[in-house]
């Protein structure tokens, strides 16, 4: 697409700093506004008296809840706008000194002028998935709070009298109860939101005929892949989780071991090794698979990551495929 300008917006919690380029990248205006709508509006009404507003590019750095009524707005309006992660822009603009938020909106617009040709325009996801995502993140707060609770009673016994520890354990386990039940509720809901969206539902009954794959996996799934529309291969999607191995070498001095990179979606890597001891358990392939592998002298890590790229590999075929996972080992 041919765009006539270039806004880069860099949003805090209660400002966004807005800043435009023209179609040749000329520098046209910085101004902050408060990040609500009618600051939108304003801002709207500023940008329409700057420039030629007839095919403009919004990118935006992700920055969590506090960008989310930003993309409201912009989608409300039908304007086209890229949601970049912090780590793209500023890699991608060499060396920077100093930092303030009028100049980070002034990046964000040169990285979208830079890479007009190939960005990656953004979607919000439907109000489904934004439900089961604030529900997942606040049962991961839950989840640390319990384990925390359970963590610090146990120490507190090597270095207190016997009476305050029995004090604590005992008022930890009346917190950690209601936590589990908290917990409960929640998993319920969750099922409860995908029962009620047709495609979620289908998309979760695919998902979940994989052995291995329970409630929590597919619903990190279903909101970190917008519904297995965001990722159109398991392989990109290996990539974005960090379980993707990549070489180290350079001429001949520089050979590294093939390893996979710290940069990547930690907590859905940990959530799918959550799922792989059940797949082992529970799936002659895969148990077969895994203990072929360690037999041919292969590190224990490596056929675990092995593991969690077939586990991903069957997840996106059954969903490309459109009908359930069938077992084959029992055809063998």
């Amino acid at each position: 697409m041919d765009y006539t300008t270039f806004i880069g917006i860099d949003v805090a919690k209660l400002t966004v700093d807005v800043c435009v380029l023209s179609r040749d990248g000329k520098y046209l205006g910085v101004k902050q506004f408060s990040n609500s709508h009618s600051g939108f509006k304003t801002m709207m009404t500023w940008l329409c008296g700057v420039v030629d507003m007839d095919a403009p590019l919004f990118c935006l750095e992700h920055t969590g809840v506090y960008c989310l009524p930003v993309c409201v707005f912009l989608e409300g309006n039908n304007l086209v706008y890229s949601l970049q992660p912090g780590l793209e822009i500023k890699r991608s603009m060499g060396i920077q000194r100093g930092k303030n938020d009028k100049a980070d909106a002034q990046i964000i617009a040169r990285y979208a002028y830079l890479h007009k040709s190939d960005i990656k325009l953004y979607k919000l996801p439907t109000k489904s998935i934004l439900q089961l995502k604030n529900l997942l993140s606040y049962r991961d707060r839950l989840v640390r709070t319990k384990v925390a609770l359970q963590s610090s009673s146990k120490e507190l016994k090597t270095f207190s009298s016997k009476d305050l520890h029995d004090w604590v354990c005992a008022d930890s386990r009346r917190h950690i109860d209601q936590v589990k039940k908290s917990i409960a509720k929640i998993n319920k809901e969750l099922k409860q939101i995908i029962s009620l969206d047709t495609e979620l539902k289908r998309l979760f009954d695919l998902v979940t005929s994989v052995k291995g794959v329970g409630l929590q996996i597919a619903s990190q799934l279903l909101v970190s892949t917008h519904g297995f529309t965001k990722f159109n291969s398991w392989r990109k999607f290996s990539c974005y989780c960090g379980l993707a191995p990549f070489e180290y070498r350079s001429g001949t001095s520089i050979r590294g071991k093939t390893r996979v990179s710290h940069l990547g979606n930690k907590k859905i890597k940990a959530i799918i090794g959550n799922g792989i001891a059940s797949a082992i358990q529970n799936d002659p392939e895969i148990a077969a698979y895994y203990k072929r592998k360690l037999e041919q002298g292969k590190h224990k890590m490596i056929v675990l990551n092995a593991v969690k790229n077939k586990l991903l590999s069957r997840i996106f075929a059954v969903v490309n495929r459109g009908s359930a996972f069938v077992p084959l080992y029992q055809h063998v």
